[in-house]
């Protein structure tokens, strides 16, 4: 990251040299405004992860609610002879992750407060995911 600033105040201060002689006041503030939106893009990133094709898990498994009670979703799995559950309550209009979740198969369940089963199914897991509950 510093050494992205320390570039970036390299080539505005070298361009502003360069830019005395030949640009015009126009020219310059033109390029000037040009370097800057282009530092603030190299600097903030463009906002998309690099996903690892060869990793085990995915960073984050997401349920979000729409439902107008809260709910209970179960997840179950078995990866590499492991049995992996996970039970998570989610309010009304939120939303809630897991972390770090192997990739393979998951039945889930989703349950309402009265314990009845909303909805049933199979999902695999290969990468980061957001899925929505609706009513």
């Amino acid at each position: 990251m510093k050494s992205k600033l320390l570039l970036f105040f390299i080539i505005l201060f070298s361009l502003n040299f360069k830019c005395q002689t030949t640009m015009s006041g126009l020219d310059k503030g033109l390029a000037i405004g040009n370097i800057l939106v282009q530092g603030y893009i190299a600097l903030k990133g463009s906002g998309k992860k690099t996903v690892d094709p060869n990793a085990k898990t995915v960073d984050s498994f997401c349920f979000k609610n729409k439902m107008d009670e809260k709910i209970i979703v179960k997840l179950n799995g078995k990866i590499e002879d492991e049995d992996i559950k996970k039970e998570l309550v989610i309010q009304k209009d939120e939303k809630e992750c897991t972390f770090n979740l192997p990739k393979g198969i998951y039945t889930y369940e989703v349950l309402l407060s009265s314990k009845d089963t909303y909805q049933k199914g199979e999902y695999q897991v290969s990468e980061e995911t957001l899925m929505t509950i609706n009513r």
